[in-house]
């Protein structure tokens, strides 16, 4: 090879003109040269660094685009060649750009290359042909038709069962005319596992037919991940199938291929077949995610999954799921019972599961084994503090949360617990996770819901508010009876008397609770304020629960609002000010004060992960009513943005309560941005910010239509709180969808929706 022809021109590019993830581009040049150095360790060197820079984290740059020939070039060449293709294959198929002179400029640099690209579909090196071909699939359509005969020459030459089905895949992704054609043939016939799975995969995808047949041929292969092709798809087969079902409105279809795939797990149990643990923990994982995606998945799925629970090698693999779920499961209950009574993670697990269904059992066995049910204590504590609650269809969003049923037994139990030494009996977060970790922290929070019920356990309490302060005096501020309990205020008036802010503040936060007695907690506070922490703002959360009481601390919380913007650069900063200026304002009504910050915390829209601020200073500027009009010239320019419309419609309707149109926006306008920002995969708290200001807007704001947007919030398949904790989405979808139901009453008057 010759470096003088493969580098031509390199040096004629002005790198410094350009930039990638470290700045500018000028070591690119000496990057590319060493790549053929024939020291093994500069040219793995020189790679890693242009993986880190013109394609850090597949992000592709202003300086990606003009190194791409000199990659193509080198691969040609013969210099590293699959890495080499890998990474042109990554910069093809980057959403990711920052600094392109043009969208895809990265893309259709390669593209440009692909002449160079093309005759490595050919190659010897069956790591060169596989790396190649995922590499052209990268470019999609814009590949044109000489990578579209290439592949399909490649499709007719190559006999390796695995990169035949790489082939199948990029043919499709590059035609997609062509896949059905390609498909059925596959799938008609009974060539090999790698390429019929690529077939289903492709079917799935590109919204091909699926019948019977086609579900019957899934059953067949699982588990399908043993037919991989490759870390480079990054897939799993029998998930990536339900979710593209689903994803084309084919629920039913997507529900019957993954109960299919579990009742095909369960026979390879029965068979004793080497492939059945793999078999059930696919069809298990593609399970849950049907499920997050399905409103209707886990009470069809149950029923598939009840062989499971049967089963002690497997039993373990589906209780996870109805945890998650909270679906009733009778069926599941005896199984349950029997694991739980045994040892070790899968008893702690089936403890678990009863809790969260609510089996009346649970908190017998819970008082029994509570020393080594920490997943158990988990549930019971999420149970109790409403985390874990699913609203049954008749439910209203808001209702109070029914904890775990008082039981004696377990209130003893809880007691032994509180009064045994933490490090002689309790593990470290690596040895029993953190489950076990917080262990005080559920005990007190299962106390706390039962409150004077478990007022037996104040000594208990009492002897471990010095080890546990903060969950210990929350607990205590909810059993002990202020009349008859004097010893417990005393209790909490030295606590808080002592020993670190963070612990004072939780003793005064009792103490106030049981007494009205604000002097301790005010204390406190304002010294928090004063000190200007990083948890500023979690002080001022404190500040604002005290309501009235709080008024001696107006004269800090003005001076914070005071203070100039450059103080506030930090999140924690800002958002401690907005929340002082909510306080202010409901305190005293002094607009003057709160309007300067309010502003400043709009501004944070164009900051990265600015959003959230933003929020909160439009919850602070709905609380000014008509006097946040001067905001409008901040707000009405980030209306376009669906992540912020729903909280800025609201400041809207606040500053003009009867109007309509508002601020030259028609409620029904104003309606559709709204709506559009509820889609499937929301948080929990932004979809709920829709719901909020579909309410605030009013009935006469919305069409036909429009309601019936509202109405599949509530009530179809598709989930539409996707992201958040992997364990609570589900959970939180359900809550979502009460609160849809209330807000759709509202709107229609209509009192017969449940």
């Amino acid at each position: 090879m010759d470096l003088r022809l493969v580098l031509t021109d390199l040096d004629h590019v002005d790198w410094s003109g350009f930039g990638h993830a470290y700045g500018s581009a000028e070591d690119v040049p000496a990057l590319l040269r060493d790549l053929a150095s024939p020291v093994e360790e500069t040219a793995a060197e020189a790679e890693q660094e242009l993986w880190s820079s013109i394609v850090h984290q597949g992000t592709v740059y202003s300086a990606t685009a003009p190194a791409v020939p000199f990659l193509a070039r080198l691969v040609a060449g013969g210099v590293r060649r699959s890495a080499l293709v890998g990474m042109l294959g990554v910069i093809a198929g980057s959403a990711d750009e920052r600094g392109l002179p043009v969208p895809g400029a990265a893309r259709d640099a390669v593209v440009a290359q692909l002449g160079l690209l093309l005759p490595l579909l050919a190659d010897s090196d069956r790591e060169v042909r596989r790396t190649t071909v995922w590499a052209v699939a990268q470019c999609g359509s814009a590949a044109g038709p000489d990578a579209r005969a290439a592949l399909r020459a490649r499709w007719a030459a190559e006999s390796d069962p695995a990169l035949r089905a790489d082939v199948l895949t990029a043919c499709a992704l590059l035609d997609p005319d062509a896949a059905g054609e390609l498909c059925s043939a596959v799938l008609a016939g009974d060539g090999p596992a790698p390429v019929r799975v690529a077939a289903l995969l492709v079917t799935a995808d590109f919204g091909l037919p699926w019948d019977g047949e086609t579900t019957a041929c899934v059953a067949r292969l699982v588990p399908l991940d043993r037919h991989g092709f490759g870390a480079l798809w990054e897939r799993e087969p029998l998930q990536a199938i339900a979710d593209s079902l689903h994803a084309r409105g084919a629920a039913g279809t997507a529900i019957d291929v993954v109960g299919s795939a579990l009742g095909r797990a369960v026979a390879l149990r029965v068979q004793g077949s080497e492939h059945a643990q793999a078999a059930v923990t696919e069809a298990r994982w593609a399970a849950e995610s049907l499920a997050r995606r399905s409103r209707s998945a886990p009470a069809r799925l149950l029923p598939a999954l009840r062989p499971l629970f049967d089963d002690p090698a497997t039993v373990a693999d589906v209780i996870p799921l109805l945890r998650t779920w909270s679906q009733p499961a009778p069926e599941a209950v005896p199984a349950l019972l029997a694991l739980a009574q045994g040892d070790g993670d899968p008893a702690d697990e089936a403890l678990a599961a009863l809790v969260c269904l609510g089996a009346p059992e649970a908190a017998g066995l819970l008082a029994r084994h509570l020393a080594d049910r920490p997943r158990a204590l988990q549930a019971a504590y999420r149970l109790a503090t409403g985390e874990t609650r699913t609203p049954s269809p008749g439910d209203t969003a808001g209702e109070e949360t029914t904890p775990l049923p008082y039981d004696p037994d377990l209130l003893d139990a809880i007691r032994v617990r509180l009064a045994a030494e933490p490090s002689r009996e309790r593990g470290s977060v690596f040895g029993g996770g953190l489950a076990a970790t917080n262990e005080p922290v559920y005990l007190g929070g299962l106390l706390a819901a039962w409150g004077r019920t478990a007022r037996a356990a104040l000594p208990e309490l009492l002897a471990a508010l010095p080890r546990h302060p903060l969950p210990v005096s929350r607990a205590l501020a909810e059993v002990a009876d202020p009349r008859a309990d004097a010893h417990v205020i005393e209790a909490l008036r030295a606590q808080a008397g002592q020993g670190p802010a963070a612990t004072r503040q939780a003793a005064a936060g009792a103490l106030h609770s049981l007494t009205g007695d604000a002097g301790p907690l005010i204390c406190v506070l304002s010294e928090l304020l004063a000190e200007r922490g990083n948890s500023l703002d979690h002080t001022v959360s404190a500040v604002a629960s005290l309501g009235e009481a709080a008024r001696p601390l107006l004269p800090l919380l003005h001076t914070l609002l005071a203070e100039p913007p450059r103080s506030r650069e930090t999140m924690p900063m800002i958002r401690a000010a907005l929340g002082a200026a909510a306080l202010v304002q409901e305190l005293t009504g002094d607009e003057r004060a709160v309007l300067p910050v309010i502003r400043e915390g709009l501004a944070w829209a164009s900051r990265a992960w600015g959003q959230e601020t933003v929020k909160r200073a439009a919850e602070v500027a709905r609380l000014l009513g008509p006097a946040a009009e001067p905001l409008l010239s901040d707000i009405l320019p980030l209306l376009d943005d669906p992540e912020l419309s729903p909280a800025l419609v609201t400041v809207l309707t606040s500053v003009f309560p009867q109007a309509d149109p508002l601020a030259g926006l028609a409620r029904t306008t104003l309606a559709d941005r709204v709506l559009a920002a509820a889609g499937p995969g929301s948080y929990g708290r932004s979809a709920s910010a829709v719901l909020t200001a579909c309410a605030a807007l009013g009935p006469t704001a919305f069409t036909g239509a429009q309601l019936d947007v509202i109405r599949d919030l509530a009530d179809g398949d598709r989930r539409i709180v996707g992201a958040g904790l992997q364990d609570r989405i589900v959970l939180d979808d359900e809550h979502f969808r009460a609160e849809a139901r209330k807000v759709l009453r509202t709107l229609t008057a209509d009192p017969s929706i449940p």
